[in-house]
């Protein structure tokens, strides 16, 4: 059965090196793929089922569009992920005094849009606010990137990208494969991907006075490195393999071509 990779514009060239045909749009019903298997890759679209109604998703797809758009809505994720892992403190009104925090919308990439400030302070509309846990002196971010029950860590490390910042945004930095993970880290990893319902993406998690701390999950995590790529490529095929078996022995060929729209890398 073919594999598709659905992604949005800015994350195509990275998902494009799967190696399975991607594309940021896939038409706009949702049934004419019911004999292939969709990759989500941070692409939470809805489309049409039969009857032109909406919200509908594919019949075999790997990061559902519900969980992604879960995901996307950062404060109510970390209020989720809270449940089962430790994240940091969560403002959504005020600020108390001398708290220092870090403040992003709720639906942000990247370090786009984030600021640290000392309160008290209101929070505004359309933003939160979560305890800043400085680990410059003490600790260290890592970010582990997960497929079905397989996890891999890497540790950031500075880069010279804001060196005179004095609050740098460190998913900005580059990071040092971890050989192995540990136990409790790879199981809060499963276990907070479980909550928000993501198969596959990337954590960015603090090690901050002894506790692993979550701050986000990604579901387009950045094929920037041939190890990531590798680790992908090679356990969403296991994870295909595991989901779907049953579903390729008894699907019957569809003699409909759906033709892809042209995409430029």
């Amino acid at each position: 059965m073919e594999v598709l990779v659905l992604t949005i514009d800015s994350e195509y060239e990275s998902a494009s090196k799967l190696g399975y045909k991607t594309s940021s749009y896939l038409g706009d019903f949702a049934h004419k793929f019911d004999n292939k298997i969709v990759i989500r890759w941070g692409n939470s679209r809805w489309l049409l089922d039969k009857s032109g109604n909406g919200k509908a998703d594919f019949k075999n797809v790997l990061n559902e569009a519900a969980a992604i758009r879960r995901n996307c809505e950062k404060a109510k994720a970390t209020k989720l992920m809270s449940l089962v892992v430790n994240v940091p403190t969560l403002w959504e009104k005020s600020v108390p005094k001398d708290v220092l925090a870090v403040v992003r919308p709720h639906e942000h990439s990247s370090g786009h849009g984030f600021s640290v400030k000392k309160g008290p302070f209101k929070v505004e509309d359309g933003t939160y606010a979560a305890r800043y846990l400085d680990v410059t002196k003490e600790g260290a971010e890592y970010r582990v990137w997960f497929c079905g029950n397989k996890t891999m860590c890497g540790r950031r490390h500075k880069m010279e990208c804001n060196p005179d910042e004095k609050y740098p945004c460190r998913s900005m930095w580059g990071y040092t494969f971890v050989d192995g993970i540990s136990k409790e880290l790879h199981n809060a990893t499963l276990l907070a991907a479980k909550k928000i319902g993501l198969e596959f993406g990337a954590a960015d998690v603090l090690f901050y006075k002894g506790k692993w701390y979550f701050l986000e999950l990604n579901s387009a995590a950045s094929l920037d490195h041939r190890v990531v790529r590798e680790f992908f490529q090679t356990n969403l095929k296991l994870l295909i393999e595991k989901k779907f078996s049953k579903v390729q022995e008894t699907l019957v060929p569809v003699v409909e071509v759906v033709r892809l729209p042209s995409q430029k890398n």
